[in-house]
């Protein structure tokens, strides 16, 4: 910079102020070289009398008029003054440089270095020509200046600069650029751009990018809390969400980072957004993409899938991950959803998962109204596994007995699932009531006496009945559980202080607590389910299977801990749905009243109901079919005491740990062939010699091995007639002792293999 016009202006003898205009890079020169003279500087910032004060120009100008006995040289340099006044406006910066312009400094002289004020200087020389006649202006070569300022209420803390005073100290050092210091004062004539940050959420979105978060996903609070954070982490977010626990959160923790603090969740969500580029084409992703703040993004993780046909084809991602995100979410934040969801009768099934009991509960709903869905498998695997038919073969049942009650059981379990009663299934009943064929089982006493041999634990569940027996071997088969089922047949009257001896029998220290709950859902006094006529639906059933896979899980703990060597699970009776919904009342009003719902009474003499059963030496009359004796109060969940299959059979489940040195594979699997007349045949190996025979199941059938050798057996199994893979479970005997995969290829498959193999 050519410092020549000041050193000429200290050699003169005027003692009136020198306006030297410069940019910022002559601004910065200056001063360098100002710095190695003998001069003194007065600093403008020094007449602020408070930190976040406008300079007191009072102040400034008795500096002045004092400053040949003030400082230490005569020789003095103004910093400061030219920023200031550019950001004061126009007007104010005429008014001072006009009023300086005629000063008597007494003795001293004072060089005004001023920036960003190039034009009112030069309408001051225009003015008045003596200023350049009496050397006492000049203007650098270059007089740009990129200064700007972004300014923020100093309650926001957002810069690093507080207050007037030292925004005027940064200046004075010859800062340049962008600038940004917390102050209160409202610089509205400023000749520089200012950016005012009035708030928390633009203080945040001046440090980091918001284009993705809308200010309205906040509130002001929310925003101040979020501001403190990012300051504390000097606006690294990536640092903040990872101290939140954001950045690696598992879809189990979703519930709990949505709900709880009310701060922590709303960041939670903001992460989510701040970050939806990840999770495109994801459910979340969908979800991001369709909300519009937290209580919309709560609302639309849970119910943007309604909108969503199932034959969409990212339907069953999204399914698949919606229901991991909501896995731990309790009934309370489900039913909205539920209700909200039947609106489409035909696409509501496919939304519904088993997370929740209210979930299963509106399933169960749905099937009773509309049938069995083709997707139940995937959204109530536990329902799917009761549906199942469960075959009574074994145990040298007679085959057309075991048949039978196959097929009763199976028809009884969907009836029971839509929750209602059929002519042909009532004649059935009503057969069975007359020929009793349950009196060819062995008594459930005498099959649980043989059970013990001093290793074994008794599990007792109330009114467990075979029913539940598919879904039982299902909960087997998940937990790698060796199982064992019997059946046999309850004392009438099949009410629980008749039935309570093979318990009481048991050694004390060989006993599992008494089961009862299943029993108290069918009772809606202390179950709680209460049907009518405007809610008839069996959605107890949800709440039953899900006592007998605890009692599953306890069963499997037990064994695991090698506390026993087997558990049995043994029950009482069964009970009947559809006795509840036949109301048939019988004419006889006894004195005793009926007990049980009116499905047994005290004896009386003179009974002549072809379906009631007179068991004088007990003391009781039983009825076999579906009736009720009048004047009973009628249950309305299910209800024993009677002699229907359902109530008088009962199972007797013998459960141990699988051995896990013993191993059935499939031979030459790559070469089972599926023929759409024979099926396929399986050749097996097995690494133990076995005594007891060897059996496939498969899609509730049991198939029989052929042995070839001490390890080897194949076995036929015709329902398999295409090309695919087939899980398939193991027997021997009536144990469940593993299972396979069968991969079966067509038959076509294997004739191109054989053109093939020509060349």
């Amino acid at each position: 910079m050519n410092m020549k016009p000041i050193e000429d202006y200290f050699g003169s003898k005027a003692h009136k102020p020198f306006y030297m205009v410069v940019g910022d890079k002559e601004y910065g020169e200056a001063i360098d070289s100002l710095k190695s003279r003998a001069i003194s500087i007065l600093h403008i910032s020094e007449c602020c009398k408070n930190i976040d004060k406008l300079p007191d120009l009072d102040a400034m100008r008795e500096k002045l008029e004092t400053a040949d006995v003030s400082f230490s040289y005569n020789n003095i340099v103004m910093l400061g003054l030219g920023e200031y006044l550019a950001l004061s406006g126009n007007k104010r910066s005429n008014d001072v440089l006009g009023e300086l312009k005629d000063y008597n400094l007494g003795n001293a002289q004072v060089v005004l270095l001023l920036r960003c004020v190039e034009t009112q200087v030069r309408a001051l020389v225009k003015n008045d020509k003596r200023l350049v006649e009496s050397g006492r202006v000049a203007f650098g070569e270059d007089l740009t200046t990129s200064l700007r300022f972004k300014f923020s209420d100093p309650g926001l803390g957002i810069y690093k600069i507080n207050g007037v005073k030292n925004l005027l100290k940064v200046l004075e050092d010859g800062a340049n650029n962008e600038i940004s210091a917390n102050t209160v004062m409202e610089f509205r004539d400023s000749l520089l751009p200012i950016q005012l940050v009035r708030d928390s959420y633009e203080a945040i979105a001046k440090n980091i990018s918001m284009d993705e978060v809308p200010k309205e996903y906040g509130t002001e609070d929310m925003w101040g809390k979020f501001l403190t954070d990012l300051q504390d982490k000097n606006f690294k977010t990536d640092k903040l969400f990872e101290e939140y626990g954001f950045a690696d959160f598992q879809d189990a923790d979703f519930y709990g980072l949505l709900y709880g603090d009310e701060y922590n969740n709303w960041l939670f969500y903001i992460y989510l957004v701040m970050n939806a580029k990840a999770y495109e084409g994801k459910y979340l992703g969908y979800v991001l993409k369709n909300s519009k703040g937290l209580s919309s993004f709560k609302r639309e993780i849970l119910c943007a899938i309604i909108a969503i046909p199932h034959t969409n084809a990212e339907y069953q991602e999204f399914y698949k991950e919606r229901k991991r995100l909501l896995s731990h979410y309790p009934e309370s934040e489900m039913a909205p959803f539920v209700n909200e969801n039947r609106v489409n009768i035909s696409e509501s099934v496919y939304k519904l998962t088993d997370n929740t009991l209210v979930e299963k509960q509106e399933v169960i709903i749905w099937i009773a109204n509309n049938g069995l869905p083709e997707n139940l498998g995937e959204i109530y695997p536990d329902l799917a596994a009761y549906n199942n038919r469960y075959p009574f073969n074994g145990n040298g049942l007679d085959v057309r007995f075991a048949a039978r009650i196959t097929a009763y059981f199976e028809k009884y379990k969907e009836l029971k699932l839509r929750n209602r009663l059929s002519e042909d299934f009532s004649t059935e009943v009503d057969k069975l009531a007359l020929e009793r064929i349950y009196n060819r089982l062995p008594k459930r006493d005498e099959l649980v006496k043989e059970k013990n041999d001093g290793s074994t634990q008794l599990f007792w569940i109330d009114a467990l009945g075979v029913e539940y027996l598919g879904y039982i071997v299902e909960l087997a088969r998940r937990r790698g559980l060796k199982v064992s089922i019997e059946i046999g047949r309850a004392e009438l009257p099949t009410i629980t202080c008749e039935n309570n001896a093979f318990f009481s029998n048991w050694p004390e220290d060989l006993k599992h607590p008494k089961e009862e709950e299943l029993d108290e859902i069918k009772h809606k006094d202390k179950g709680g389910y209460y049907y009518s006529a405007k809610n008839p639906y069996p959605i107890h059933l949800a709440k039953e299977l899900e006592i007998i896979e605890k009692a599953v899980n306890d069963v499997a703990t037990t064994l695991g801990l090698r506390k026993y060597d087997r558990v049995v699970i043994a029950s009482d009776h069964g009970a009947s749905r559809l006795a509840v919904l036949r109301h048939k009342e019988e004419k006889y009003e006894t004195d005793t009243k009926g007990e049980h719902s009116g499905r047994c009474c005290k004896f009386f003499p003179g009974c002549d109901l072809p379906f009631a059963i007179n068991e004088e030496d007990r003391g009781y009359i039983v009825l076999a079919d579906y009736g009720r004796f009048k004047g009973s109060r009628a249950a309305n969940v299910e209800v024993h005491g009677g002699a229907s299959l359902e109530e008088v059979i009962v199972p007797i489940i013998t459960f141990s740990l699988n051995d896990s040195s013993f191993v059935v594979t499939t031979v030459d699997g790559e070469k089972i062939k599926a023929d759409y007349k024979k099926g396929i045949m399986v050749n097996l190996y097995v690494n133990k010699t076995i005594r007891d025979t060897l059996t496939i199941g498969y899609e509730n059938k049991r198939y029989q091995s052929e042995r070839i050798d001490d390890n080897h057996f194949k076995v036929a199994i015709p329902d398999i007639k295409r090309a695919g893979t087939y899980p398939a479970d193991v027997y021997l005997g009536n144990d469940l002792v593993g299972h396979i995969e069968i991969k079966a290829a067509g038959k076509s498959a294997d004739m191109n293999d054989d053109f093939d193999d020509l060349f």
